[in-house]
């Protein structure tokens, strides 16, 4: 790269345009702004790329965008696009090494991103995500909102905290429930240095446990962004609803722009062997056209899915053995037949797989939870023992392995050997069958992942927004509405010939643009075809957002239950127009990774030490459990809600606790329970 040039980083958020402009070789920061665009992205945009020009004549720039807003941005000046948490991956693995989670708050969305050391490379890498919906309670802009209530400035609302004293319960979740809280506080003299502190309290607790959701938070936690950058007093508020020491706060000298900065690292990793076309005077000139011009267009034009019977029989030919590929026929007629068991507890169905000892997948089950996914898994895994013993072959556990929501919960209650987040079990299972596999687009029943891989290695994890719009349920329901079987939704919208357009929308809003197409003469069959694209167009807006599609590599992998629907697999072919490759296991390649490295952790230990933790399919017939709530924890100040589940053997789990002290049942003042305090 030419010594002249220097790498600028552009974070175009809801609220706000950062810019961290870097030296390539000593990553030193040369020059930063933070500035409110009210709306005028593409204009401010201009200005303080030209600011960062006059403060370094003679330099050229080399820029990639990123943030909300920054698709666009980046496509009308010619820069790179990258995703905001790949971006502050990279910042934090150059920066902050030993951070294992980071709460970012910005004007309009809060993340919650949680990272590990890989394995093999040691390099910190995001592991899971979670980020707020189209809501924007807990952020920036509720911030905002309430100190207009209370009418003061934003930039007063952390000195007002600070002389705060007394917490009140406020609603986080949302603004208009918020004030629903706050009024009557008013009314009744509440000062607002109280109200201002409970506010941050409330944001606290939405972040801790809305956007955790029972994930553990644990130091050192970095906190980044505007909100967190002008209010120490948040800081404080959630180190101590965490319970963290010194020690475990990092505070970026410029936490506001660190996204900005990991924009500006990513020219030279993510963009290394790309030329830059970023040119000043064209950024300007297209900068400069009106803000109305700066908008997405629709470029999934509602068309049939295929334009004639061969190319609808090539792509069946292209994906014949991957919509439900046939398990192996077992070769054993009697003996014992050795597997490991992975169980993938999901959101809405749960799942689990048996491969054998060379790793071949030899018998699996898929099941909806029902409520209960534990008792279901229980009855599946009997089903298929008694399944075994009736060909009179003896099941040989060598090891049993959870991942999934339930993944603790599983491993706690089947004794698992191994259990790890269900991002790393799905890509070793993509890598699995399609070696080289660089993305992986899992979409669940409630979630969708996006998982970047490198030499066999994830280098980003992107996960859905709170809303569940564009998952499988969001299918399910619909079909259900209108009467339709699951297994008939592919047939009907390849059957349409005028797909309604239904876009990226919340579930709760998509029903009235259902019954918009529905009056403006749209068939049943257009409707489902509709529902199959707008699930794909959420994975783009709400998950991928990335403009040059060439950035997913080459290979890329789609897997989850719902791409069993070919409708939605095709709609994701022609949106993306890339060549896809659909596991073959679609629902049930979360438990085939987890059984993988269950297997792989089982043959590193050593041999007087592998014999499985798993109690046996005797001991499952006899498996129960009971469940109580309203175990309040006095253990610290987060006054936790918990919930304990105890098996039938004695031992429990427990669950709602956001610290290791929760985990700890009894009295206080008990002398066992104070010793198990100090451990």
């Amino acid at each position: 790269m030419n010594q002249h040039t220097l790498w600028a980083g552009l974070d175009v958020g809801s609220t706000t345009i950062k810019i961290a402009l870097i030296n390539p070789e000593t990553k030193e920061l040369l020059f930063s702004a933070y500035r409110r665009h009210g709306a005028r992205q593409a204009e401010v945009a201009r200005d303080i790329l030209n600011e960062a020009h006059d403060a370094f004549p003679g330099k050229n720039f080399s820029v990639a965008v990123c943030g909300s807003g920054g698709r666009i941005i980046a496509k009308a000046i010619d820069g790179f696009y990258i995703q905001e948490v790949v971006a502050n991956s990279l910042a934090i693995r150059e920066f902050f090494p030993d951070t294992k989670v980071a709460i970012e708050l910005g004007g309009q969305d809060a993340k919650v991103v949680f990272f590990r050391k890989d394995d093999i490379t040691g390099q910190v890498m995001a592991s899971d995500m979670r980020m707020n919906g189209s809501c924007a309670g807990g952020t920036g802009a509720f911030i905002d909102e309430i100190a207009t209530l209370l009418k003061i400035t934003t930039p007063e609302f952390n000195g007002y905290a600070q002389q705060g004293t007394t917490v009140h319960p406020i609603s986080g979740r949302c603004g208009v429930f918020a004030k629903t809280d706050i009024q009557p506080l008013l009314n009744q003299g509440v000062h607002k240095e109280d109200i201002a502190l409970s506010t941050f309290h409330a944001i606290a607790k939405q972040t801790i446990g809305g956007l955790a959701q029972g994930m553990e938070i644990s130091g050192p936690v970095i906190f980044e962004g505007g909100p967190l950058t002008f209010n120490p007093v948040l800081i404080d508020v959630f180190s101590s609803r965490l319970g963290l020491g010194t020690g475990d706060v990092i505070l970026p000298e410029h936490p506001e722009i660190i996204v900005a900065h990991g924009t500006a690292l990513s020219i030279g990793i993510m963009f290394k062997d790309e030329e830059s076309r970023y040119d000043r005077a064209d950024a300007a000139i297209a900068l400069s056209r009106p803000q109305s011009q700066f908008s997405e267009t629709n470029d999934f034009p509602a068309t049939p899915f295929f334009a004639d019977e061969k190319e609808q029989e090539a792509f069946y030919a292209r994906h014949r053995n991957t919509a439900a590929a046939p398990l192996p026929e077992n070769t054993e007629t009697s003996g014992e037949l050795a597997v490991y068991i992975g169980i993938d507890a999901g959101s809405t169905t749960s799942k689990f797989a048996f491969i054998n000892e060379q790793g071949d997948v030899v018998d699996s089950f898929y099941s909806n939870n029902n409520g209960d996914p534990l008792t279901v898994i229980r009855a599946g895994l009997l089903d298929l023992y008694q399944k075994y013993t009736d060909m009179g072959i003896t099941l040989k556990v060598l090891g049993l392995g959870t991942t999934g929501y339930g993944e603790k919960l599983f491993a706690s209650a089947f004794k698992a050997d191994y259990h790890t987040v269900e991002t790393v079990a799905h890509a070793k299972a993509a890598l699995e069958y399609v070696p080289g596999a660089s993305f992986i687009l899992d979409i669940g029943g409630q979630d969708m992942k996006a998982i970047t891989i490198s030499d066999g290695i994830v280098t980003g994890i992107v996960l859905n927004e709170a809303c569940s719009a564009g998952c499988g349920s969001f299918l399910e329901t619909y079909a259900k509405s209108l009467d339709i079987r699951v297994e008939d939704i592919a047939g009907m919208a390849f059957a349409s010939t005028s797909p309604a357009r239904l876009g990226s929308r919340c579930t709760i809003f998509m029903n009235s643009s259902i019954i918009t197409e529905q009056k403006n003469g749209k068939t049943p069959d257009d409707i489902m075809a509709g529902l199959c694209r707008s699930i794909i167009e959420n994975v783009f807006t709400k998950v991928i957002r990335m403009s040059n599609l060439d950035l997913l590599g080459d290979k890329i992998v789609v897997q989850g239950g719902t791409f069993k629907n070919d409708a939605v697999l095709r709609a994701f072919e022609l949106f993306s127009r890339k060549e896809v490759h659909r596991a073959p296991y679609p629902g049930e390649m979360g438990a085939i990774g987890i059984a993988l490295l269950t297997k792989t952790h089982m043959e590193t230990l050593p041999q007087h030490d592998r014999s499985s933790c798993f109690p046996g399919f005797a001991a499952l017939t006899k498996f129960s459990y009971t469940k109580q709530t309203g175990f309040l924890c006095h253990f610290c100040s987060n006054n936790c809600n918990r919930t304990v589940i105890t098996f039938n053997d004695g031992s429990s789990f427990i669950t709602g606790n956001r610290c290791e002290r929760g985990e700890i049942l009894g009295d206080p003042k008990d002398s066992k329970v104070k010793e198990k305090l100090k451990a």
